[in-house]
């Protein structure tokens, strides 16, 4: 089920659009859940009484581990569609269990006298240690605001501690990731690892005592059983990441505010209607009637003459 879900984190994050800080630098911590997968234990008996049959080295036990931690800093700059960074690492597991079978044990109590079970840890170191230091090309999608996401692909040093021993090898990663801003400097974000480092070849050695049961006609002998493992550290990681960016993006401009309403049109002014029917201001005053016309001249009287 887990795997399920970290391929559609991964799935999710080549399908998203991203919210990188274009053009800057950056710091960032990852720490999250490490999914080791089980490796394969090889087994040989060494007798030290002659004439006890020792047993030779083959694949006796697999070992799985519990859930362990994963932790890194990351540094880098983002190009834009492109970010370099450097990481350094540590993961760590404790085995669940080591299961040996029953050939091993048939040859290893028969010889010795012993009665070791399968439930017998055999003093091995149960708990495994990487240190990493790799370098990161990671394809960022998206622009420089919301949600965002990142493919990508690491290639380093990784030195294993299994066994009581500690191998330096070549090591490589897949990531895929998903981050959102939570301020303009700031993103958190989820990150899915596969991590895989080169083969090792880590041995540990248990030494036992003759015991008193029942062995051959040689009796019982003591001697030492060497386990070892010949595999490639593989896990699966499922992070958080909180990363810091130095560019900052800078706030948006706030819109412009709205200009403001045009004012309303005058109101129309008070008018009257004189009496002559023109129309004026109500504050005027009306013209005054033209006077009346003179009155028409009076007729002249003529004088009789000549009577």
């Amino acid at each position: 089920m887990r795997y399920q879900l970290m391929a559609a984190a991964a799935l999710a994050a080549i399908a998203a659009p991203a919210a990188a800080n274009d053009g800057s630098g950056y710091v960032g911590v990852d720490g999250g859940a490490l999914f080791p997968r089980k490796q394969t234990v090889a087994g040989s008996i060494d007798f030290t009484t002659n004439g006890v049959t020792d047993f030779a080295r083959q694949d006796i036990a697999s070992e799985k581990y519990k859930t362990g931690y994963d932790l890194d800093v990351v540094g880098g700059y983002d190009f834009g569609m492109f970010r370099l960074e450097g990481e350094l690492g540590y993961k760590r597991a404790k085995a669940k269990s080591l299961t040996v079978n029953s050939t091993f044990l048939t040859a290893l109590n028969g010889g010795s006298g012993e009665a070791f079970t399968t439930t017998t840890d055999f003093g091995i170191n149960d708990r495994t240690s990487v240190y990493s230091a790799m370098v990161n090309g990671l394809l960022d999608f998206g622009g420089n605001a919301g949600v965002g996401g990142y493919v990508g692909a690491g290639a380093g040093y990784a030195d294993v501690h299994q066994f009581g021993d500690s191998k330096g090898k070549f090591a490589w990663q897949l990531l895929a990731g998903l981050y959102a801003p939570v301020s303009s400097n700031v993103d958190v974000g989820l990150k899915y690892r596969y991590f895989r480092a080169g083969r090792i070849n880590a041995s540990d050695d248990f030494p036992f005592a003759a015991g008193t049961g029942t062995c051959g006609t040689a009796g019982c002998s003591a001697g030492t059983a060497t386990f070892d493992e010949d595999n490639r550290f593989t896990s699966h990681s499922l992070l958080a990441s909180l990363t810091y960016n130095f560019g900052g993006r800078a706030e948006a401009a706030p819109p412009p505010p709205p200009p403001p309403p045009p004012p309303p049109p005058p109101a129309a002014p008070a008018t009257q209607t004189c009496p002559d029917g023109s129309v004026i201001l109500a504050t005027s005053e009306c013209p005054a009637p033209p006077p009346p016309p003179p009155p028409p001249p009076a007729p002249t009287e003529r004088g009789e003459r000549g009577r």
